[in-house]
């Protein structure tokens, strides 16, 4: 059963906003060059993708090898490269980046939304079993045994769950990942279909993957909750939606 709801986004006043670009490394230091000569400082976080994220930080540019470059990511991290946008360097900015010839951008900013229904252990379990998610899904991001047990169980007590394993918590992890896949969860905007995050921000993980188009970018609007890694690096709030909108319907998993 499809939980549908109307859209109750708002933005927020004086929203944390966002804009990212897709580009080959060639553009991407041109690109560089270009800000640094007008006097933008441009950072180029190495150990964390979503630090990228902070508003510290007005413009980061993320080398593909900082996708594998934090250790407790490097797992779920696969999916990028898994995707075509592998290879590809992100950048992130508060502001539009139009006037140095980089156009429709992905833009990320916070809203007030409350998700109209949230699933239960059952409907988690259903979610993964979709046909469309399993193709998706990298092999590595299932093999759990390749990480240390105790780093797993660490997480668990730093994010304050108890009474499940790290293994139950994944099933919240692959659930979330699968509804931007295949929505089952989502709210309806002028017919459009707005898959949201189905949990909250400590069962939620790699957001950037949903934040940048790496999932679910085939969707012209997703609402997403920032994972643990977001809130630690890039310092955005918890359990708050951001609105991720992208100029064109274009899935990365379906691009040649």
């Amino acid at each position: 059963m499809e939980w549908v709801a109307r859209s109750q986004a708002r933005p927020i006043i004086a929203a944390y906003c966002k804009y990212a670009y897709w580009l080959q490394e060639e553009d991407a230091r041109r690109l560089q060059h270009a800000l640094t000569k007008a006097g933008r400082k441009v950072a180029e976080p190495k150990r964390a993708v979503c630090a990228s994220l902070s508003r510290r930080i007005q413009v980061g540019i993320v080398a593909p090898d900082v996708w594998k470059n934090t250790e407790l990511c490097k797992r779920p991290l696969t999916w990028y490269w898994h995707s075509p946008l592998a290879g590809r360097f992100l950048i992130v900015s508060t502001e539009n980046l139009s006037a140095y010839g980089h156009h429709d951008p992905i833009r990320l900013r916070s809203v007030k939304f409350r998700p109209p229904r949230l699933p239960d252990d059952a409907q988690m379990r259903r979610l993964i079993t979709s046909h469309t998610y399993i193709e998706a899904k990298p092999d590595a991001w299932d093999q759990l045994e390749k990480e240390d047990p105790a780093v797993q169980e660490r997480w668990m007590r730093v994010m304050g769950i108890r009474g499940k394993t790290f293994r139950e918590l994944f099933v919240s992890h692959c659930a979330n990942h699968a509804n931007f896949i295949e929505p089952v969860f989502f709210i309806r905007e002028e017919e459009e279909t707005v898959p949201y995050s189905i949990g909250k921000s400590a069962e939620i993980c790699s957001a950037c993957l949903e934040f940048f188009n790496v999932i679910g970018g085939r969707f012209r609007k997703k609402l997403v909750v920032p994972c643990p890694g977001a809130v630690i690096y890039a310092g955005l709030p918890v359990n708050r939606y951001i609105e991720v909108l992208s100029p064109a319907a274009e899935d990365p998993m379906e691009m040649s």
